[in-house]
């Protein structure tokens, strides 16, 4: 059986591509690889990981990983370019221009990306990202639209589910309009 590289940035997204890829009529033997210099603060890149870990474990999957908590090298990457689409462009190419050369290296015929389930990414963009990686390196992306792909409720069950795509940037789009830990709080709203 043929192996496919898996860059993975949660747990859920790892579950859906699990069982996306299950789906294939060519069947590949899955590597999980763990490589986020976006995901930020540190707490958040943590609790990913963890729960991909644990993920890793229940589905009895091999598993790679860059544990290189990587700020600087994401701030560098986006310096400049901080705006949609711009970000997420070099964003992309960053983390799977990284998949594609472990996926040489661990000798998989293929690599894909969880990113590939989220119905909040730019599939184009990371279509593109993953077809210059792929050019680069001599390792094919497989580029599926898994987003109405179920991952397995035993494998997600209890792991924990992110409020946002991972860099700060986005931390700060998904929260910058809540009301929430502001003090004093929010008088509450007269009747109708």
């Amino acid at each position: 059986m043929r192996r496919i590289l898996i860059h993975t940035c949660c747990a859920h997204c790892l579950g859906q591509t699990l069982a996306g890829l299950a789906a294939e009529p060519e069947a590949y033997e899955p590597v999980v690889f763990w490589g986020n210099p976006n995901i930020h603060p540190l707490i958040e890149w943590r609790r990913r990981l963890k729960a991909v870990k644990m993920l890793v474990e229940r589905a009895d999957v091999p598993f790679l990983a860059d544990e290189t908590y990587g700020l600087v090298d994401f701030c560098r990457a986006v310096h400049e370019h901080e705006a949609v689409p711009e970000r997420c462009t070099r964003c992309y190419a960053l983390r799977l221009n990284r998949a594609a050369e472990v996926a040489r290296e661990a000798e998989c015929a293929a690599f894909t990306s969880t990113l590939v389930t989220s119905r909040h990414q730019d599939h184009a963009l990371i279509r593109a990202a993953g077809d210059a990686a792929a050019q680069a390196t001599g390792i094919p992306f497989l580029y599926r639209d898994w987003r109405e792909a179920e991952a397995d409720a035993n494998l997600v069950k209890m792991l924990y589910r992110q409020q946002y795509c991972g860099c700060i940037f986005s931390e700060y789009d998904r929260f910058k309009d809540t009301k929430t830990h502001l003090w004093p709080p929010a008088a509450p709203r007269p009747s109708d």
